[in-house]
């Protein structure tokens, strides 16, 4: 059965992210610190490249790392079916199904498969965050300190942020020379926020 590191599975892969550039399977190899001779063996099928090699050849034609794990399952999936298929019909001919039919399939809807990935979230800068975080706690002091929590708790989980636990922690710290009562609750809110900010990013 195809696997997840089968060497038929992710010849496909080497062989589109080639496609992609254009090149040589030596330019290729040269653009992505691979030997030429381990291309040709990736792309024959004949071994499997290691994920950090897998990634420098994404990064030739600058395809995203998490593209490529989706091309990765998808092909182990079809792949997969053409073993049930080849079980089913024996032996006999299940290579120039496998070579005629899947392979053919495979690299022609690559591309389509490529373009309607959803793309990943830009990731915020530090300042952007920080900025962020100032803006929602210039939002949050203007209720009372349980009813903060309970707004924190509402609010999207995107907007549970490391950067938000942080000024919280701040204004625990500004607390503490005027309140120690409203120190000691805004540090169970930054507590908290932090908690939430680790369930957010998980």
């Amino acid at each position: 059965m195809a696997e997840k590191g089968d060497p038929r599975v992710l010849r496909h892969i080497v062989i589109y992210l080639r496609t992609e550039t254009g090149m040589t399977q030596a330019a290729f190899g040269k653009a992505a610190r691979i030997d030429q001779s381990d291309i040709s063996s990736y792309e024959l099928g004949k071994d499997a490249p290691p994920e950090k090699a897998l990634r420098r050849m994404a990064e030739v034609p600058d395809v995203p790392w998490p593209v490529v794990v989706h091309l990765r399952r998808v092909y182990t999936a079809a792949l997969a079916a053409a073993d049930r298929w080849r079980e089913q019909m024996g032996e006999t001919g299940a290579e120039s199904l496998e070579s005629a039919i899947v392979e053919s399939v495979l690299l022609a809807v690559t591309p389509c498969l490529v373009k309607t990935r959803p793309a990943e979230p830009r990731r915020k800068t530090p300042a952007e965050e920080q900025r962020e975080a100032e803006e929602a706690w210039a939002a949050l002091e203007r209720f009372p300190i349980p009813r903060r929590r309970r707004l924190l708790e509402l609010s999207p989980r995107t907007a549970r942020t490391s950067a938000l636990a942080e000024r919280v922690r701040h204004a625990s710290v500004d607390a503490v020379a005027r309140n120690a009562a409203e120190a000691g609750e805004l540090a169970e809110l930054a507590q908290f926020t932090a908690e939430q900010a680790r369930f957010a990013a998980s």
